[in-house]
């Protein structure tokens, strides 16, 4: 039988050792800056795109995955994303690389992927952890899209035009506050849309599947 001496003394190295372990698990839990995209990318196709069919879910990743990719370039010490500047930014930066298509499903998911955001984000296990800001309302959303086409339009067409007439042009596709996806699809139809990626890609395909959506697919 042990005496109570050496009881203790065993309890309290076995106490060490735990305290010891998790300690190195609660450290191997945190993630390399580096792995931040390839999480909530991981995350949010587990938890929302295997709901949605191919093409929508494809769509909202790629936007995902270049909304990831310009709060990174910000660096590790940008402690706050916000949702408003790292979209406009990230729209901006696509451009007329997709067609109206893509825009027209990121605005019909954009409030379940801000909810997915504001719930996962901060609960990315960096250090340290990531606060999400400037959320952005329904009607801000659908003006963020609505402006970032109306670039899109005139840099295809190549037409000089004043701020006033920009602001025009963006009132004209907006009707209730809502993107009017007739007028969009008026307006990019005719102009056409040239898929560069290679013919064997996956992007290729997912862009042509985007361009065989109408105008219908988006009135709910």
């Amino acid at each position: 039988m042990s005496r109570p001496g050496k009881f203790a003394k065993s309890s309290r190295v076995k106490q060490l050792r735990q305290f010891k372990r998790r300690k190195q698990q609660q450290a191997g839990d945190v993630i390399a800056w580096e792995r931040v995209t390839d999480f909530l990318l991981g995350r949010y196709q587990l938890t929302q795109g295997r709901k949605l069919p191919a093409t929508v879910a494809a769509t909202v990743q790629r936007f995902f995955s270049e909304w990831l990719a310009t709060a990174q370039a910000a660096g590790p010490q940008q402690l706050q994303w916000s949702v408003s500047d790292l979209t406009t930014a990230t729209l901006a930066r696509i451009g007329n690389q997709v067609p109206w298509q893509f825009y027209a499903v990121l605005a019909g998911q954009f409030g379940a992927w801000q909810r997915f955001i504001r719930r996962e984000g901060p609960a990315v296990p960096i250090n340290p952890r990531r606060q999400i800001v400037d959320l952005l309302e329904p009607a801000a959303v659908q003006r963020v899209i609505a402006q970032q086409l109306a670039v899109n339009l005139l840099t295809v067409t190549a037409t000089p035009i004043t701020a006033t007439q920009q602001e025009q042009l963006v009132h004209s596709l907006l009707e209730n506050d809502r993107l009017n996806w007739a007028a969009v699809g008026a307006l990019f139809t005719p102009l056409g849309f040239q898929n560069t990626a290679a013919k064997s890609s996956d992007t290729y395909q997912w862009l042509n599947d985007l361009r065989t959506l109408t105008v219908s697919d988006f009135h709910h």
